[in-house]
């Protein structure tokens, strides 16, 4: 009986904990974690289907992750997207162009739609 009781409070309190997930917001007033954060529509396929192998990295076999991040306006619009961990060879280039192809469904916070910062790891693999 003990355990019993024991485990419907550890899953008490961790499913609030869980469910409480707080937003956080920026100095700049943009939420760095929504309730829901934004999607790529179509998912990670959409990715895949627009990003091409740049010619010089392919020639150097060049392979790694470019990290891009980006402003998802609150129509799932990308605004101010930047490198901020890059990996040369013609990868980066091609990652703010194919994010440029990109359509999002925007972060929430109490069933508003936000602007949300997001970082997005772009994996280059021959």
């Amino acid at each position: 009986m003990k355990i019993v009781k024991l485990l419907f409070i550890t899953l008490f309190y961790g499913a609030q904990f869980i469910l409480s997930q707080k937003a956080v917001i920026d100095q700049e007033g943009i939420y760095i974690v929504c309730e829901k954060m934004p999607e790529i529509r179509g998912g990670l396929k959409a990715l895949s289907k627009v990003l091409k192998y740049p010619k010089e990295a392919k020639k150097l076999g060049v392979q790694g992750v470019v990290y891009v991040q980006f402003i998802v306006d609150e129509k799932g619009k990308v605004k101010k997207p930047k490198i901020i961990k890059p990996l040369g060879a013609g990868c980066d280039e091609e990652a703010l162009r194919a994010l440029g192809k990109l359509e999002f469904n925007p972060g929430y916070v109490q069933g508003k739609a936000v602007k949300a910062r997001f970082t997005l790891p772009i994996k280059f693999v021959l």
